[in-house]
């Protein structure tokens, strides 16, 4: 089993070592769950069944790997990052997800290296997915942030965690197909803004709804309520949305220059 209880009095090779286990640990539950998910989706669309199950099984296997871990490595329930508040997660966890690729949309069409063009779409388009979403949000941040973050932060503090669960997120990505450089840098970035989240009130749910609110934004919107053409230049960088673009690139720096501003104020205050 693994002690977390003592790692503040172990060495940092130990502790270091802890959190390189987690982090993979949290990767390969995570890609397990939804190659596995995948996989039964496909049985069970294929003897006639509709394809709703593969969100939900996603889902129940992350927790049960998440269970296991805690379980393992007794780690306590009460361990940063909390759950938090769901009202507050949910809210605040959404507006920032889908502000952030908003903003990077934004910049492309401000120097020229994208247009929009509306088109018409039935507002189910937009409603239906927000569910089946949400399922795959929680599926990948109760790992990524229930094993990553929480044993980095148990091993070294906040930072630690935030930077551990960045790497899991990145390195999940990039084995899900996302791996060009930009792509790459950004899934490292916005897993290091989930992670600010996760240490919020909203806790986290936080990091769920931002994740899902980028997805959202970037699948349903981008595809079904308006076209995104990129003119294949540096600034638009790889994809059709923004999330293999420097700009987005930049728009992650700033947000998480304003969020670690913010924690060291707050610290600050604290110490007074």
């Amino acid at each position: 089993m693994i002690d977390t209880a003592l790692n503040q009095k172990s060495s940092p090779i130990k502790r270091t070592l802890l959190m390189m286990l987690a982090a993979g640990v949290a990767v390969a539950i995570a890609y397990g769950a939804g190659e596995i998910s995948h996989l039964s989706s496909f049985w069970i669309s294929e003897a006639g069944a509709p394809d709703f199950f593969r969100e939900p099984i996603n889902l129940a296997l992350a927790l049960a790997g998440l269970l296991v871990w805690q379980k393992l490595s007794r780690l306590p329930d009460q361990a940063p990052p909390l759950w938090g508040s769901p009202v507050i997660g949910l809210g605040w966890g959404w507006l920032v997800g889908c502000a952030l690729p908003s903003l990077a949309l934004l910049g492309l069409v401000t120097v020229q290296a994208g247009a929009f063009e509306v088109r018409a779409f039935p507002l189910a388009a937009l409603i239906i997915p927000i569910p089946f979403i949400l399922t795959h949000a929680m599926a990948e941040q109760f790992v990524v942030r229930g094993i990553a973050q929480r044993c980095g932060h148990a091993a070294f503090g906040p930072l630690a965690g935030i930077g551990l669960a960045a790497l899991a997120f990145c390195a999940l990505q990039t084995i899900q197909g996302y791996s060009s450089l930009w792509h790459i840098a950004n899934s490292a970035l916005f897993g290091a803004a989930l992670g600010f989240l996760a240490l919020g009130r909203g806790g986290i749910w936080a990091a769920i709804a931002g994740h899902a609110g980028w997805t959202w934004l970037e699948t349903s919107w981008i595809g079904d309520a308006v076209t995104f053409q990129k003119d294949g230049g540096f600034w638009a960088g790889a994809g059709p949305d923004s999330y293999g673009s420097p700009v987005f690139t930049l728009v992650l720096i700033l947000f998480l220059g304003l969020m670690g501003t913010g924690q060291a104020l707050q610290a600050a205050k604290e110490k007074q």
